[in-house]
């Protein structure tokens, strides 16, 4: 009985150090995090980094303004390609494999994709990913704070 106690053990062991690594090595990765309620800073009080939150993101090639149907920070229409989807987890965090270029990254909220991001250039939300890289992309959901 002791015998077949260790060799369940061992076999237990192996199965979860046996894993395959499942980390992506190229896409985007980051921290969903929610901004609600007075964010203005003040005598004695710290600006808040937001909430880790559990969200669906979606991210379509680079997606410029004159290529969707905003309301408010609420997007639709767009005219650019779907190309991945993925969930962030309890603690906000979320991670997508994809092949190296620019990318615009969008939350689903119930009202629509949300962004509330742009450059110069009019691109919503966008990212850019280089051959075998990582790239780094928190993103902050402010629609119901003030500032």
């Amino acid at each position: 009985m002791r015998n077949l106690l260790s060799l369940f053990v061992f076999l237990l062991m192996a199965c979860f150090t046996l894993k395959p690594n499942q980390k992506v090595k190229q896409g985007i990765c980051g921290t969903v995090l929610l901004k609600q309620g007075n964010q203005m800073p003040g005598p004695g009080r710290a600006i808040a980094n937001g909430q880790p939150v559990i969200r669906e993101i979606v991210i379509y090639k680079l997606t410029n303004i004159s290529e969707v149907k905003n309301s408010n920070g609420i997007f639709s229409a767009i005219k650019t390609a779907w190309v991945a989807k993925t969930t962030s987890n309890a603690k906000g965090w979320f991670e997508v494999a994809l092949p190296a270029g620019q990318y615009s990254v969008f939350i689903i909220e119930k009202e629509g994709l949300y962004a509330n991001y742009f450059n110069g250039k009019g691109s919503i939300n966008p990212v850019e990913v280089l051959p075998d890289s990582l790239t780094h992309k928190d993103i902050y959901i402010s629609n119901k704070a003030v500032f």
